[in-house]
């Protein structure tokens, strides 16, 4: 790709959606059932990758949000049909991991920060973090493939040593300036 000499010709990304809406977990699966009133939902697509998060990593999210973070709370859908007359599939493009993390957390399926989720007392109110269902209404199959390799292709994962030795350098900043 390029060179460019003009910023008017570089290649644009995929449109990023034509719907959002905040959801926040207690609200999850009535959303999800309220996408699937069209012609269904499918949350496991033939592009999209297994479930590649184990255990930990769903807990590590799970308390991630739940502690107020504020990235990685975006999930991405198609439906061609979406404010069309045309209807279609409700398709999952990306957020398969966290998806399934929160589901597998409010059905029980592993603690966090030591409790099942019915084991907390209280729950989570509607002001606190949720997460942002993005409805696209892109038309042909390639064009949802290519939003797919738009939003995945350039991403490199820290690597566990990486993040090793940033924790190391947090105990020896302790009281030091920014």
């Amino acid at each position: 790709m390029g060179p460019f000499t003009s910023f008017e010709d570089i290649p644009q990304f995929t449109r990023p959606g034509c719907y959002a809406a905040d959801v926040p977990w207690g609200f999850v699966e009535q959303t999800l059932l309220g996408l699937d009133q069209g012609d269904g939902l499918d949350l496991d697509p033939d592009f999209q990758r297994g479930h590649v998060w184990d255990l930990n990593q769903r807990r590590r999210y799970v308390e991630f949000v739940l502690r107020g973070g504020s990235t990685g709370r975006e999930v991405l859908f198609n439906n061609a049909g979406w404010n069309r007359s045309t209807g279609g599939v409700t398709v999952l493009v990306d957020g398969k991991q966290r998806l399934d993390a929160v589901r597998s957390f409010m059905t029980d399926g592993f603690p966090a920060f030591g409790t099942l989720y019915s084991g907390y007392r209280d729950r989570l109110s509607m002001t606190g973090p949720s997460f942002r269902f993005v409805v696209n209404n892109l038309a042909t199959r390639a064009e949802v493939l290519q939003w797919y390799v738009d939003l995945n292709a350039g991403g490199t994962p820290h690597a566990p040593e990486e993040i090793e030795r940033v924790r190391g350098l947090i105990s020896g900043a302790t009281g030091e300036r920014a």
